[in-house]
């Protein structure tokens, strides 16, 4: 496990993506904002850390990201702790990431809650160009964009918990946001046919995406003793986005003179509401075996009303073939049953199973109810544990994972990159299944892992899709055949000396990919390397720094190619005790390197294009935190909303 401090980000064995608990309870602080809350715990609270890579049945099977959990010592003493940190920084523009959290404990009272405000605003550069055939003419098209990107965040978490009695405790939990994302933009189009120029389009172009977020919870657990107990959750989500766009198209000839001016505008409002109720009961049979099972119930809905708009003749005239009303609605059931059993201290066999029922219903004003899906599935795991000895141990398990669209993928909507190159939705998109095996070596601080996992109609982001009557580029998420992943993953410490230490971890992964173009059955095969290396310096009593390198070869998101891609980040930071905090400077993506290149080219689909996107460069900056009150506090009720994986298909 990774904490590279200087970039805000968690690993496990070079996997990002990583899921955090706090005493088995799903923290829903972000990442960023986490290791802040972090730092206000003293290493003497915290009882152990549990790496989950096989997540049990009582976990939802959606995803298959591993699981970090914090379980920290049980105290009784009240008062107030926190902590905040403050952050300024500059890349293209400037920045500022800040945070405060809190929890106070009284009598029977707990209050706590955590605020983070963030401001990032960045340049831009994307490139993106295709080439066909049309008949015989070839036809060739480049857009390059030049973007000014704002994200502004505001983040809420609020929570009261109650203790009723020794046994039984009650609690809600309040949390929000408000992002938006706006943008400016002026994108350069060029189009030729059989290499003679035929037009050029100058588009000036401005976007907000505005998303609001609303969430309660009400939780109550009675514990019948320390080793049984039942609880009951009920959630409620909201979420509002509002995402309108405005185009200005300047067209000019093949000798690039002024031909007209167009305005173009696009709009997609998207209200989602979801409620979420969980009962779930856990037990220790006897020495060896424990006991856990419970139900879950998800109801979604969401209306998506998107358009597109050309001015004509002094009025808003709408394009029909891009423009469209939605209603969906999805009911997922589910039931877990899972034991715990120990053959010996040394060994451990955990098995779950746990069965989900999805309803789902998407209707369109335009073409009617075109998903009407009614689907079951079972999702087992298994989970063996060895230890030989104090220094080595080995773990072999199995488990079968679902992941669904999330709502924004499902949700028709455009974005034009130029009048004929967008980003849409996919109402079609269907779940992906996967089965995955994985064996464990742990020897010390060595690790070898060996997984195969085979996922059939894997979901894959950005795929292109050429319309051929309309000559437009379609940018959208698509299901592939199947996806047949082997990786070995190999992670290594090296201490060079008291003052410097290294860690490195290796990835070697061999794909075989199946994918689906125009109806056609296209396969895929390739083999990559990602390395991942933190180097760790101590000097001069309190000061740190940190090293850390990322390097990717070239690999495939679908039936698109991605280059390689590397980066390095370099942090500083000098800690002025426990009463003064801590102060750290860090320069993220040192080369100004980290820019994703990708591509497809399928000539039998009559296909070839390059993509260019430069999201952000070389950030610098400069950050202090410091914890406040009595650390030795003990921390909020262990909680989890049961809304885990609600959260994420909304985003």
């Amino acid at each position: 496990m990774i904490v590279n401090r200087q970039s805000s980000s968690i690993t496990v064995v070079g996997k990002d993506g990583v899921q955090i608990m706090i005493n088995g309870k799903m923290s829903y602080v972000p990442v960023s904002s986490l290791i802040q809350v972090l730092d206000g715990m003293r290493a003497d609270n915290i009882e152990s850390i549990e790496l989950i890579t096989t997540p049990p049945a009582n976990l939802d099977a959606e995803g298959n990201a591993g699981f970090i959990n914090i379980i920290t010592k049980k105290s009784g003493d009240l008062g107030l702790n926190g902590s905040y940190s403050l952050s300024v920084g500059y890349g293209t523009h400037p920045i500022t990431s800040d945070n405060i959290n809190f929890n106070y404990r009284k009598n029977k009272i707990n209050f706590y809650g955590n605020y983070s405000y963030s401001i990032n605003e960045n340049d831009q550069v994307f490139f993106t160009s295709r080439e066909y055939l049309d008949t015989d003419d070839l036809i060739y098209s480049e857009t390059t964009s030049y973007r000014v990107g704002r994200q502004r965040n505001h983040d809420l978490r609020l929570g009261l918990d109650y203790e009723i009695s020794e046994q039984t405790i009650m609690g809600i939990l309040l949390n929000g946001y408000d992002n938006k994302w706006s943008m400016d933009a002026i994108n350069e189009s060029f189009d030729s046919e059989n290499s003679v120029p035929i037009s050029y389009v100058d588009i000036v172009q401005d976007e907000i995406n505005h998303w609001k977020h609303f969430g309660a919870n009400f939780n109550i657990m009675h514990k019948f003793n320390d080793d049984k107990f039942i609880s009951f959750d009920l959630n409620y989500l909201q979420y509002d986005n509002d995402n309108p766009t405005n185009y200005l198209n300047t067209y000019y000839d093949n000798e690039q003179n002024f031909l007209y001016e167009e305005m173009t505008r696009s709009g997609k409002t998207t209200p989602l509401r979801t409620w979420v109720s969980n009962f779930d009961y856990s037990t220790v049979v006897n020495e060896k075996m424990k006991f856990e099972t419970g139900i879950k119930g998800t109801f979604s809905t969401f209306e998506n009303d998107v358009f597109v708009e050309n001015f004509e003749n002094n009025e808003w005239v709408e394009d029909p073939t891009l423009t469209d009303k939605s209603n969906f609605d999805e009911n997922i059931f589910a039931v877990y049953g899972s034991f715990d059993y120990n053959f010996s201290k040394k060994m451990i066999l955990k098995f779950g199973l746990r069965y989900e029922y999805t309803d789902s219903q998407l209707d369109t004003e335009t073409e009617g109810n075109v998903v009407d899906r009614q689907y079951h599935e079972f999702f087992p795991s298994l989970f063996l544990n060895r230890k030989f000895n104090d220094d080595l141990s080995m773990t072999l398990s199995y488990s079968r994972r679902i992941t669904r669209p999330t709502f924004r993928e499902l949700a028709p909507f455009v974005i034009l990159f130029d009048p004929n190159t967008f980003i849409s939705g996919n109402p079609a998109l269907q779940p992906a299944i996967s089965n995955s095996i994985k064996y464990d070596l742990n020897f010390k601080s060595y690790i070898l892992s060996l997984q195969y996992t085979n996922e059939d109609g894997s979901i894959v982001r950005f795929q292109e899709y050429l319309d051929e009557d309309t000559g437009r580029l379609i940018f959208q998420s698509e299901n592939l055949d199947y996806t047949k992943t082997f990786t070995v993953t190999f992670g290594f410490p090296i201490n060079v000396t008291d003052w410097w230490r290294m860690q490195y971890n290796f990835l070697l992964v061999g794909q075989n990919i199946g994918a689906f173009y125009d109806d056609e059955l296209v396969e895929l095969s390739i083999g990559y390397v990602q390395a991942n290396t933190t180097q760790s310096f101590k000097f001069l009593n309190d000061y740190t720094a940190e090293l850390t390198g990322f390097f990717k070869s070239p690999s495939y998101m679908g039936t698109a190619k991605m280059e390689a891609l590397y980066s390095i980040n370099f942090g500083i930071q000098k800690k002025f005790g426990n009463k003064w905090g801590t102060l750290r400077f860090s320069i993220d993506d040192l080369l100004d390197s980290y820019r994703w290149r990708i591509g497809t080219d399928l000539p039998d689909q009559n296909i070839k294009t390059i993509n260019e996107f430069n999201f952000s460069g070389r950030t610098f900056k400069l950050t202090y935190s410091r914890s406040f009150g009595n650390n030795k506090l003990k921390s909020s009720r262990d909680r989890k909303t049961g809304a885990e994986e609600e959260r994420n298909r909304a985003n």
